[in-house]
This record gives structure tokens, C-alpha cells and sequence, in this order.
């Protein structure tokens, strides 16, 4: 037997041991220092007692305080232990394309704002995932499907997503500062207010992306792809392997923000 099962019926054997021990304790008391009480025809002592007993009906309201504090008391084991029960199914899942235990186990621990920094899931089948908010810092998700997926305001920073399929996903206002994006497929993609900084984006595909106000330094373009995103007050500081030819590709470039060598190149 488990242990958490065994736990439990020890658990539930040692309430009903103390609740009739209780119980005759007060029909006790009452007998012995109470008024006689009056019983019905062929009603048996034990049940005339219960239901003539006053301390009975004060203690039943009681009991029922002292189970709502329990309840609300024991909250945080319970969260815990559903916690720890959602990490063992992702790491169960370790390897496996598709897992909808997994998938719902993320949901699951992000809407209890447990942070998800450092998950791996490589290629994990994550379409359409809702991640809002979620701390992926550092997390290893080199070639896993996101698409459709909800992680605006989520933290990537230092992740890894590696030739990963980010098209259609909102990830409006997310932190990819140092993340690996290289051959990330991000087409039509919400990228807005998206910080890139320091972000390796080699190869990476923004067709269609909304990237306005999006913030790129330091970053690395080469082979990157821009045709029709859009770029309107998007930040262009300090990056590497990015030639007009790919920016003018973008609808909206002129609105674009660049540092004085782009500018210059740019003809603006």
C-alpha cells in the first residue's frame, strides 16, 4: 500500500476513534449533570440521547468551524503537493513529442505562478499552449512547436528556441534578451514591445511578424528574413549581419528607429 494512502487512512480511522470517544463524553456529561430527557416509544437510549442532546447541536456547529479553518489551512500543502505532482508528469513526458499531461501540467503551474525557469522540452508539442506571464528563463525548447501560443509577458530570456515554430504566437511584451532564436520560424507572430537584446537571431523568420516597438541590440541578423513585418517605431541599436536589403523587405521601415550607421545606409 502507498504511503500516502496508508497516511490517509490512519488519518480517517484516528477522526472516528476521537469523534465517538467525543460524543460519549458529552452524552456522559449530560447524563450525569443534565435534566433527564424525555425519549420517544421504543426509541433506543444511544439515539435518544444524540437527539436530545444541547452540547451535541454547539459542538456540531463547531466541528464545522474547525473544518473550514482545517480546510483553508491545509491549502498550501494541497497546492504543494499538486506541484510536485505537475513536475513528475513533465518529467515523465521527457522525450515525448506529444503529451497532453505534460501540456496541461504547464497550464496548471503557470496559473499558480510557479516559475517554469530552466524547463527542458525539446520539439515538445506545445501548440497553442497559454504561457502568459510565464518565468522561462533559461529554458531548453530547441525545435519545439509553440505555435498559436499564448507567452505575451513572458520572461525567455537565455532560452533556448532553436529552429522553434513561434508563428502566429502573441508573445507581445516578452523579454528574449540573450535568447537563441537562430532559425526560429516566427512568421505573422505578435512581437510587439518585444525586447531582443543581445538575442542571436540568425536565420530567424519575422514574415508578417508585427514587430512594432520592438527593441533589437546587439543582435545578430545574418540570413534573417523581414519581408513583410511590420516595423513601425521598431529599435535597431548596435546589431550585426543586417543589410538594408532586409529591412526595406518590411512594410513600414521609414517609421523604423536606427543607430547612425543603419541610418546612414538606410539613406534616411
Amino acid at each position: 500500500m502507498k504511503k500516502n494512502v496508508r497516511r490517509t487512512i490512519i488519518r480517517i480511522l484516528t477522526a472516528f476513534i476521537g469523534i465517538f470517544f467525543l460524543i460519549v463524553f458529552i452524552l456522559s456529561i449530560e447524563t450525569i449533570f443534565g435534566p433527564e430527557k424525555e425519549c420517544l416509544p421504543r426509541e433506543t437510549w444511544i439515539f435518544c440521547q444524540i437527539r436530545e442532546s444541547t452540547l451535541l447541536e454547539l459542538a456540531e456547529g463547531f466541528s464545522i468551524l474547525v473544518a473550514v479553518l482545517l480546510f483553508f489551512m491545509e491549502t498550501p500543502q494541497r497546492n504543494k503537493q499538486a506541484h510536485y505532482e505537475a513536475w513528475k508528469v513533465i518529467d515523465a513526458s521527457h522525450g515525448l513529442k506529444t503529451s497532453y499531461a505534460r501540456f496541461q501540467a504547464l497550464q496548471d503551474l503557470n496559473e499558480d505562478s510557479v516559475s517554469l525557469r530552466g524547463l527542458n522540452a525539446p520539439e515538445a508539442d506545445l501548440k497553442g499552449i497559454n504561457l502568459a506571464g510565464a518565468d522561462l528563463a533559461n529554458a531548453y525548447l530547441s525545435g519545439a512547436d509553440l505555435s498559436f501560443a499564448n507567452l505575451s509577458h513572458a520572461n525567455l530570456s537565455h532560452a533556448n528556441l532553436v529552429e522553434a515554430n513561434l508563428s502566429n504566437a502573441n508573445l507581445s511584451n516578452a523579454h528574449l534578451t540573450g535568447a537563441n532564436l537562430a532559425y526560429a520560424d516566427m512568421i505573422e507572430a505578435d512581437l510587439q514591445d518585444v525586447d531582443f537584446v543581445g538575442a542571436n537571431l540568425m536565420g530567424a523568420n519575422f514574415v508578417r511578424a508585427n514587430l512594432s516597438q520592438a527593441y533589437f541590440g546587439d543582435a545578430n541578423f545574418s540570413q534573417s528574413l523581414f519581408t513583410d513585418a511590420n516595423l513601425r517605431h521598431t529599435k535597431f541599436f548596435g546589431i550585426e549581419n543586417l543589410t538594408p536589403e532586409q529591412i526595406k523587405a518590411a512594410k513600414n521601415w521609414q517609421e523604423g528607429i536606427y543607430d547612425t550607421g543603419l541610418h546612414k545606409k538606410l539613406g534616411l
